[in-house]
């Protein structure tokens, strides 16, 4: 079954966590839109896809035509759990003016083993290390 999330909003800031579980199949579009001169804002995602799991995750900033001196930014972090967890990050930006400033940033990998060594060479477990690492994510 695939979950599918939509939100759209005018152009303020806009901070999501998500955690896609075991399993789980989870499309996420978010669509930031800028109507009037101006107007500031940036999206951040962050996400960890755990094993199993897929993540389709689309963003895109629409500047609409008249909204001259506005600033978008767009970001997607994703943390990978697992050796079959999968996602994909897919920013756009629509700019129907001049004057703007516009940009995106993705980015999609797993746990670094390195860190993993570290952690678990100061006694934690395997498991407690990856659960630290994620929550040092989210936060």
């Amino acid at each position: 079954m695939t979950k599918v999330i939509n939100i759209n909003y005018n152009g303020l800031n806009l901070k999501k966590i998500l955690v896609v579980n075991p399993g789980e199949t989870v499309n996420l579009t978010t669509v930031s839109r800028y109507t009037k001169p101006r107007q500031t804002g940036e999206v951040e995602i962050r996400a960890v896809v755990r094993e199993n799991a897929f993540l389709k995750l689309k963003g895109t900033i629409i500047i609409a035509n008249g909204a001259e001196l506005v600033e978008g930014f767009l970001r997607q972090k994703v943390l990978l759990v697992g050796e079959n967890a999968r996602a994909e990050a897919i920013p756009e930006l629509e700019i129907e003016c001049n004057e703007v400033k516009a940009s995106h940033a993705a980015s999609v990998g797993r746990i670094d083993e390195e860190q993993i060594f570290y952690l678990m060479s100061r006694g934690l477990s395997k498991k407690e290390s990856e659960e630290l690492i994620i929550e040092a994510f989210l936060s």
